[in-house]
Parts: structure tokens; sequence; C-alpha cells
């Protein structure tokens, strides 16, 4: 089986973006995104609002999006999704003037990525994130945050502040385990501050995503959340950084259309 294709290599941060909203505007019915999750979060943000359908085919460390809509990891597989073509309108993220498919967030997450870039370019895989936790544990820091959700505001001295359109974090940390990129809300994860010793014992649950009932965690869905902070602090984009506080996420129901497996578009045609 053959299909006619064209491809193009992003130059730099941000070109996946401006490739796939000149491709959208060229009237191309189809874009795949071949990378990871920045490479998904490029495509997807410049693929917001269009009619132009996007699949993956997942070639990142983490690959956590393909994760989240249920896509195999192995390239050929997740091939045999695209040349299904079954797509469903996804929901997006939107907070301080950037898109997001998956997870947003700031704090302990944000440490851990930016100490993974200096052990990245010495090791492979996973290892560098493994190391990035352990050494952004000597560095616990706590936020003293003012959050509104739509309904209250309320104070909360937090170590992670996780916003989840999809679930994973880090290659398949369960930050938001419950969320659905489908349902037109945010699940969010507000993990208060503790000491090293306890936040030691409660990463492994994190991790997992069996964090959400323990009586450290704040776990909430909502549509919208506007968040202050007095400390500097960077937010995570689907593992991208960009600028800091104050931060106000809004949810955007529908607004790419993404290849998914079967099960997924089942789902959709219940709901209707």
């Amino acid at each position: 089986m053959r299909f006619p294709y064209t491809y193009e290599f992003t130059q730099c941060k941000g070109h996946g973006r401006e490739l796939a909203r000149a491709a959208a505007e060229h009237g191309e019915k189809y874009i795949i995104a071949v990378g990871g999750d920045g490479t998904v979060n490029e495509v997807a943000s410049g693929l917001v609002g269009t009619d132009t359908v996007m699949g993956i085919l997942p070639f990142g460390t983490g690959n956590d999006m393909v994760k989240v809509l249920g896509i195999p990891t192995e390239p050929r597989e997740a091939l045999n999704v695209i040349l299904a073509d079954r797509p469903r309108a996804m929901d997006v993220g939107y907070v301080n003037d950037r898109f997001f498919v998956n997870v947003s967030g700031f704090g302990f997450d944000v440490d851990v990525l930016l100490k993974h870039e200096k052990y990245k370019k010495r090791f492979k895989g996973m290892l560098p994130y493994l190391l990035g936790i352990v050494d952004a544990l000597t560095h616990l820091r706590t936020l003293h945050l003012t959050l509104h959700d739509g309904e209250r505001v309320w104070k909360k001295d937090a170590l992670i502040v996780s916003v989840g359109n999809g679930a994973y974090i880090g290659g398949g940390m369960k930050a938001t385990p419950f969320a659905d990129p489908f349902d037109g809300l945010f699940e969010v994860s507000v993990v208060s501050s503790i000491s090293r010793a306890k936040f030691l014992r409660l990463l492994p649950s994190f991790i997992k995503g069996e964090h959400t009932g323990l009586p450290e965690v704040e776990y909430f869905r909502t549509k919208e959340l506007y968040v202050e902070c007095p400390e500097e602090c960077l937010i995570n984009y689907d593992g991208e950084l960009g600028s800091g506080m104050p931060v106000r996420y809004k949810i955007i129901p529908g607004a790419v259309k993404m290849l998914v497996q079967q099960d997924m578009t089942a789902a959709n045609t219940e709901e209707k």
C-alpha cells in the first residue's frame, strides 16, 4: 500500500508550529508529527482550530502523549493507527499564550527538567530524567501559591502543581491519572509542601498515579485555573519550559482533530 506524502524537517524551536499552520492554511488534510512530545506539542499548536487531521509517529524519549491516546509506541504499529484514519476532536490546554496537549505544571517537575538537561548530554534513555529527580530532591522548593478555579480562591504551600489534559509526564509518571483529553476538563494535582523524607515516600505513589487520595495531595477537576506565586517559577508545557507567573489555564474543547485508536472513536460515538 502506497500513499503520496511530503516531509519537512524542523530547524529550530517553534518551527514545527509554523510548518503545521502553513500546511493547514495550504489545505493539507493530514499532518503527521514524527518525533517526541515537544514535536507533538508544536504541531498540535499549529493546528488548533483548523480542519487538518493530526497523527503521531513516536520517536521521542518519553512519548507521553501517545500513552494518553493509546497509540502504540512502536512506530510500525503507530502507523497502523494513522492508516486506519479514525479522527477524534481532542481538547487542548491554553496557558500564558501557549498551548499544551498533555500536562502543564510547575514546581518539582520543572526543577527535574532543568536538572535533566545537564545529564542528557552524557546519558541516554530515562537515566537522565531519573538523575534529574535525585538532583532536584536535594534542592526541594516550597511555592507559596494563591489559586482561583472560577468558584473559589485559596492559598496553598506546595511542591508540585500539575494541570492535566492528559495523564503523563516524564516518560510515564501519572501526574493526573484520570485526565481525559476529550471531556472538556482539566484534572489538577497539587502536592502540599512536606518534608523531603515524606516526599520521598510519596513519590512512588505519584509515579504510579496512586497519589490522588492521599492527605498531602489536593486533586480536583476544573475548566480554568489562575495561579499566582511570588517565587521565581518556570512553566512546563508538555516537557518544554516557558515564562513564569502568574498563569491562567483555560481548556479549549475539541480544538485539534487527532487520529486515535478504534476504542476511542467508539467512545466518542457513544457520547454523541
